[in-house]
């Protein structure tokens, strides 16, 4: 995968969410792009990253819904691309760091699967406090959507460094086949 390095930019992109006057300065739409890009040929290297592709694809029309004031008026469309948002996010993260280590090399860096192991579970639960947040937006529990958003943001910028690092060592270009102890 030769544009590996377009998905860390894509993700970034995508984890960074600046908004202004109702348009993201980021556009997400522009990070799933890239995402989609830098996930090209994955089928060749991992089935984990065929499907963050895939995600990263699904994220694109909930993109025009989230990062632009299009929709400002419609609440509950709204409501639902933020939904739909948090599941793609959390499904890009989490199948990022699967790929990562199941084709991390056995010999050496040891840090890779432990992050990878880090994000796989972390995505998932800060995506549930978001969610959980998101559903309860207006009684108590609405607080947990700004820890969510922000657990999710640390969680991507840490996917964002391992997936540039993964890049650099160069050993994700030669991968074909998953490692044989990938669970």
């Amino acid at each position: 995968m030769t544009r590996f390095a377009w998905a860390a930019w894509g993700l970034l992109v995508v984890v960074l969410d600046l908004p202004l006057l109702g348009w993201d300065v980021l556009p997400d739409v522009v990070g799933y792009a890239w995402l989609v890009i830098g996930l090209a040929g994955a089928a060749q290297v991992h089935p984990a990253f065929v499907r963050a592709r895939a995600a990263a694809a699904a994220g694109i029309p909930v993109a025009l819904v989230t990062g632009t004031p299009l929709f400002v008026d419609q609440a509950g469309v709204v409501w639902g691309a933020v939904f739909v948002e948090v599941l793609v996010t959390v499904l890009l993260l989490h199948q990022l760091a699967t790929g990562i280590r199941d084709l991390a090399p056995v010999d050496g860096d040891s840090d890779t699967r432990r992050w990878s192991g880090g994000i796989r579970v972390g995505a998932p639960v800060a995506g549930l406090v978001r969610l959980v947040g998101l559903v309860g937006l207006s009684t108590p529990l609405g607080p947990l959507y700004a820890l969510g958003y922000l657990g999710l943001v640390v969680v991507g910028i840490v996917t964002v460094v391992l997936v540039h690092r993964v890049q650099r060592a160069g050993w994700l270009a030669g991968a074909t086949q998953p490692s044989a102890d990938a669970a």
